[in-house]
Order: structure tokens, then C-alpha cells, then sequence
């Protein structure tokens, strides 16, 4: 989908850009220091202005990706807007810029041009870039202009940057953020996703692509590794959106039931976009949706696990070139069979089993896979196991935190090698 970099009407005229909004004063902090020894190198993931550090719905997929990753990396730190105390982190490791709340607030941010973003951008860090310290590593997650307007300064206190994208890259395809700084890495979320980079930005050098994990405590398998109810339970959990194929998904279960297979679906999540939660999109499917479909909003965390043990397939009928898709190794960790589009980084998650790939945007074949998982429970057992010890190996946080430290020492390693950034 191509967004077209006109600002949208609507939002030109939103409110005026004034400096003292922006004024930071102090950097806020909830306690002094965040370096466990003098000289240690510290890492800042810093989160971008729409999210909150929080594991209520104020938060979001990458607040919880770094709250995962804190408790195997000490040297680990959070640059935010706001935070609260439900990831149950050190006070000391959350590093909070209030004047990011106030930019948070500009509506049509997104296309202001970036002469406009640059100067606005440095004032509200320009507390937080003041204690860098040498070989520190400023991990960028999600932003592009953040990296715009903080790389020079970054290096220029011998730190190093990150750019870390967890999302697609389209809406940047034809703007020049890429071309406007050097990253020492660019981290993303799945070899799909790196190729993607390459070829749009050829000139990218030391790319990686780092997975995304899950929480094992929280998703793990039930006790009893069969169907909890009469009926077979097919989950679905994201937003309702056209790009995500819900509608294939309720195609699909339109066909199960004109072939006479018992089986119900449960779509977990909300519209996007649109107030209380709905849209034409989501209008539409819930006026064609059969019988066997239930609707039931979307849930916290803990309340999604459940929803996973709940179920006896978990089905992911995306359309576009999903950049991950976090919903299939949530399932994989409760031992719950994926019927998955094959499409952008799915297909690298199912490499170790767990996962049937359908080609996207076919109901019938999504149904001739969900049909067959239904079928046959043990079948549906052995694709369940096959995933969970796939997510165990390759997916737990223990495991991608490996990888993301591997990537910050080779950055410490050729500073050593090769002198501070120039």
C-alpha cells in the first residue's frame, strides 16, 4: 500500500509549533543513575512518541519486545515519553524526555518535513544526548527521523546508533530519511524484511535480521493437549484491517461449514483507526461473518495467552508481506498448530515446523488446511509440538537477546579496531 506524502487536509491545521512547548528543562528520571559501574557501556532503546513504557493497552508490541529483553541484558536502558510501573523494571533503567509527551500530541507529525523535525527533535534530546558516554549504543527503534536528527550528534560523543525497524518499509520508500544518516547496524525484524531494505536502500551496510521472541512464562501450553470443547476452536489475533485477511479467514470458515465440518472461530482484536474501536471494514465483516464466527474485542496479554490455550489452531490469513507476525510463535509457545499465509517473514518462523503455510488470499485452500488440522487430532497434536519445540529453541527471549548482544559487542569490537565513528 502506497501512502501518498501529501499531509492529509485534516491535519494542517494542527497546533502551531512553539518552542517553549518543547523546552525539556531537566531530563526527568525516576532515580539518579543508570550505569552499574563507572565507565560501563549503557544501551538506550528508545521508544518512539506513541508509546508509553507499559504493559497495559497504553503500550505497545516494541514497549514489550525491550521489557522482555531487560531482565538478560543489565547494561539495557529505556528512553520514553512516559512509563509506568507494570513492567515491574528498576526505576533506574527508565529514562523519561517529558517534552516527547508534548510532540506526541502534534497530529500530521508524520509529514512534517523534516527541516521542520530535525531542529524540533534535537531540542527534546538534547538533555538525554548531554550523557552520552563513548561506546554508549543509542538503539533506535522504529523511527527513521529520530535517526535523522540524532546521528551526527550521536557520534559526535563517540556513542553509536541503531536503527532497528520493526514494521514495513514502504512509507519510506520514496522519502529520504534513508539517504540522510549512517547507522552503525540496521536490525530488522526478519530476513524478509532485511532483502526488502537492501534492495530499496542498496547503500545500507552492516544489516541484520534479529527475530522477534515471546514470553515463555506467559505463553505456554495446557495441561491437556486436545480439543477443550465439541467443538474445535480456530483463533485469530491482530487488528481488523484489509491488509491482515480476516475476510479470507471468514471465507474460509464459510466453506467449512458448507462442507459440513464442525468448527468455531473466535477474532480477537479491534479496528484500527476509527472511533470505539470499529470501522467499515469491521462493519462489513461482521455483517457477512457466519454463525461460527465470534467477535470478542481485543484483550491484554495475559488474557490473549489464554486465549491461545484456549483454542486448537491459531490462523494467521495475512495478504501483505508480513514484516513478523509476533501471533504465530505466541501460539508455537502453547503448542497451538498455525495455518499461516506464506508471505514475508512467516515463512522463516515456520521453518522448523509448528506452521502450514497457505498461499494468501486463497480461502479454499485456507480451508482445505484448517479442515485438515480439524480432521485429524493427531495430526494437529504433532504440528502443535513440532512448534513449540521449534519456539523453545529459537524464539524465547533468552535466545534473541543472544543475538541482539552479539550485534552490540561486534559494534564495541570494531570501535576498538577501527577508532570512534568519523
Amino acid at each position: 500500500m502506497k501512502l501518498d506524502a501529501q499531509q492529509p487536509a485534516q491535519s494542517r491545521q494542527q497546533c502551531p509549533l512553539s518552542a517553549d512547548m518543547f523546552a525539556n528543562g531537566a531530563l526527568v528520571r525516576k532515580r539518579r543513575g543508570n550505569r552499574l559501574r563507572e565507565g560501563e557501556r549503557v544501551i538506550y532503546h528508545i521508544l518512539t512518541e506513541r508509546e508509553l513504557f507499559s504493559a497495559d493497552v497504553a503500550g505497545g508490541a516494541v514497549s514489550r519486545s525491550i521489557a522482555n529483553i531487560l531482565p538478560f541484558d543489565d547494561s539495557s536502558t529505556i528512553v520514553c515519553r512516559g512509563a509506568d510501573d507494570s513492567w515491574n523494571i528498576e526505576s533506574n533503567r527508565i529514562v523519561i524526555l517529558p517534552a516527547l509527551r508534548s510532540y506526541s500530541k502534534i497530529r500530521g507529525r508524520g509529514y512534517l518535513p523534516l527541516r521542520v523535525k530535525v531542529p524540533l527533535l534535537r531540542r527534546i534530546f538534547q538533555p538525554f544526548l548531554a550523557q552520552l558516554d563513548p561506546d554508549d549504543i543509542v538503539w533506535c527503534h522504529g523511527q527513521p527521523d529520530f535517526c535523522v536528527a540524532l546521528e551526527p550528534l550521536i557520534h559526535r560523543r563517540g556513542a553509536k546508533l541503531v536503527c532497528h525497524m520493526h514494521s514495513s518499509l514502504e512509507f519510506f520508500a520514496r522519502r529520504p530519511h534513508f539517504r540522510r544518516f549512517i547507522a552503525d547496524a540496521y536490525i530488522f525484524v526478519s530476513a524478509s524484511m532485511q532483502k526488502e531494505a537492501l534492495q530499496l536502500f542498496p547503500w545500507l551496510r552492516n544489516t541484520y535480521a534479529i527475530h522477534n521472541g515471546a514470553d515463555e512464562s506467559l505463553f505456554y501450553p495446557r495441561k491437556a493437549q486436545f480439543s477443550l470443547g465439541l467443538k474445535p476452536i480456530i483463533l485469530y489475533v491482530g487488528r481488523i484491517v484489509p491488509e491482515k485477511g480476516v475476510h479470507v479467514l471468514i471465507d474460509a470458515m464459510r466453506i467449512l461449514e458448507e462442507r459440513r465440518i464442525v468448527a468455531e472461530c473466535r477474532v480477537v482484536g479491534n479496528a484500527e483507526a476509527a472511533v470505539g474501536g470499529s470501522s467499515s471494514y469491521l462493519r462489513t465483516l461482521l455483517e457477512s461473518s457466519p454463525a461460527t464466527v465470534q467477535f470478542v474485542g481485543s484483550r491484554p496479554g495475559t488474557q490473549i495467552a489464554e486465549e491461545y490455550r484456549q483454542a486448537d489452531i491459531l490462523c494467521c490469513p495475512s495478504i501483505y508481506e508480513e514484516p513478523f507476525g509476533n501471533v504465530n510463535i505466541e501460539a508455537m509457545g502453547c503448542a497451538v498448530p498455525v495455518v499461516a499465509s506464506r508471505v514475508g517473514g512467516i515463512p522463516e518462523i515456520a521453518a522448523d515446523g509448528g506452521v502450514i503455510l497457505v498461499s494468501p488470499n486463497s480461502p479454499a485452500e485456507l480451508a482445505d488446511a484448517l479442515q485438515a488440522l480439524i480432521q485429524d487430532s493427531d495430526f494437529r497434536v504433532r504440528t502443535g509440538r513440532d512448534g513449540l519445540a521449534s519456539f523453545r529453541r529459537r524464539f524465547t527471549w533468552h535466545a534473541i537477546t543472544t543475538q541482539y548482544r552479539r550485534v552490540a559487542d561486534s559494534l564495541v569490537r570494531t570501535a576498538i579496531a577501527g577508532g570512534q565513528h568519523q
